[in-house]
């Protein structure tokens, strides 16, 4: 075996998990001093000592929830929205423990000011560990694999991210005789295009493994198929089992009734935000408030959606069915805003009381554009094996301008791997996205234009 590098390493995700425990409650306790002095009352350490232990238990499932022990290579900014989400679901946390647990001696004052402290100090800790990682283990080097074609459009992911994070150092195209361990040599990691035959994946496979590189596979249809497949055997001869990827009826129950119960409670929360978009939208531009639409749904069923309107009056009467792009003249100032938050969807939860709809799920797309998916990608109509949703894993790792294929690739992972507790996570990871645009990039290089710059200088002979 040829001698090989480091794979791809973070700062412990056990250490950085200790120290958001540690600086939550430490944030309390500031709260008490800044509040008391030095000297804080024992009526009121009291009840901060017996919720200590909730608080703690509830920091640790919140943030994992919100994906902040996720090893990612996306910049700072994803970290530091998902920790105020964080922090503001603990202080109401708190809140409803020192109520239910009747300790009035827990001031609310000290709630609050514990949650200015806690963004402060776990944004600082983040911060820190964050670039702990580049201190420790500097920018990693990533070789590309597959025909250019597929290349580039995964080179644009990588070439968006930090760019002392990471760097691709080259691009492969497998030919004959290529020798693999040769030109994966002195990579952290390795980013295989889906395009690339399954013999040949597994060759790449066996170099990486020889040479010490993470292998990152662009999954097709099989490669999720079998992600969450059960080894067993029959008699003594090892098998993996692929179970259907339907719900059963007890997730399709339990799934509903969640649907029911998030649907009625958001509806009563949301209703201030509703109004206050439906004055938005009825005063600054002609045409209805609520704009419906038809979607395709479970089992390829057509249905009404809902939809605050963010686009011009008549907005496709000269144009025809056209897909939204992300600086759409169309759209208009308020709709700009209501997408990138995705308050838009928000009449949605109507949808969800008829049974159209579920809180997760895939995006419904409209008829028009079904057809041509599917004849693009014949797997696509597995998306409506269930129903369709407000959010997906699409929505919480996508943008509107993610293409197609990608979310599908998301939608199928999700129902491969349907559980409650997956409902749960993207739930509670959707809510970060409000404080973040989903439309803001710009102001870079294009992306084809760095790959078409990283091509021509592998091309120079060497010196």
């Amino acid at each position: 075996m040829k001698g090989s590098r480091k794979t791809l390493e973070y700062v412990p995700r056990w250490l950085v998990g200790i120290g958001d425990v540690f600086l939550v409650n430490a944030g309390f306790a500031l709260a008490f001093v800044i509040r008391f002095g030095l000297d804080v009352p024992q009526v009121n350490v009291r009840p901060f000592i017996e919720t200590l232990p909730w608080i703690s238990g509830l920091t640790a499932l919140l943030f994992l929830g919100l994906g902040l022990y996720e090893k990612r290579l996306n910049g700072f900014f994803p970290v530091f929205r998902s920790l105020i989400t964080g922090v503001v679901l603990i202080v109401l946390s708190a809140m409803v423990l020192t109520f239910w647990f009747r300790e009035f001696a827990f001031p609310r004052s000290v709630l609050i000011l514990g949650g200015f402290c806690q963004i402060v100090l776990l944004v600082l800790w983040r911060w820190l560990m964050w670039h702990g990682d580049r201190l420790l283990y500097g920018q990693r080097t990533f070789a590309l694999i597959g025909p250019a074609a597929d290349v580039e459009t995964i080179a644009g992911k990588l070439l968006e991210l930090p760019r002392d994070s990471v760097r691709i150092a080259k691009v492969v195209e497998l030919n004959e005789g290529l020798d693999l361990e040769a030109e994966l040599t002195g990579m952290d990691g390795v980013l295989v295009a889906p395009s690339v035959p399954r013999e040949l994946k597994a060759q790449i496979l066996n170099a990486c493994i020889a040479t010490g590189q993470e292998v990152y596979l662009v999954p097709d249809l099989y490669d999720v198929a079998v992600s969450n497949a059960r080894v067993g055997q029959i008699d003594d001869l090892p098998v993996m089992q692929i179970q259907d990827i339907r719900l059963s009826g007890f997730q399709a129950f339990t799934k509903r009734a969640l649907d029911l119960v998030a649907a009625l409670a958001g509806l009563i929360v949301f209703a201030p935000v509703m109004l206050v978009a439906a004055v938005l939208v009825a005063v600054t531009s002609k045409g209805p408030v609520i704009y419906t639409q038809q979607r395709v749904g479970q089992f390829g069923r057509e249905f009404s959606i809902y939809k605050f309107r963010t686009m011009v009056a008549d907005a496709e009467k000269v144009t025809g069915p056209v897909l939204a792009t992300e600086k759409d003249p169309r759209v208009t100032p308020v709709g700009r805003f209501l997408r990138a938050t995705r308050l838009d969807e928000l009449p949605q939860l109507f949808n969800i009381l008829k049974g159209d709809m579920s809180l997760v799920g895939p995006r419904p797309e409209r008829p028009f554009f079904v057809e041509q998916f599917e004849k693009a990608n014949p797997e696509y109509r597995y998306r409506y094996l269930v129903k369709p949703g407000i959010t997906g894993l699409a929505q919480v790792y996508g943008r509107y301008t993610t293409s197609a294929e990608d979310k599908l690739r998301y939608d199928l992972y999700y129902i491969r791997n349907y559980s409650l507790l997956l409902d749960l996570r993207i739930i509670l990871q959707t809510i970060p996205i409000l404080l973040h645009p989903a439309t803001a990039r710009g102001g870079k290089e294009s992306t084809a234009q760095q790959f078409t710059n990283l091509l021509a200088e592998q091309e120079k002979p060497s010196i």
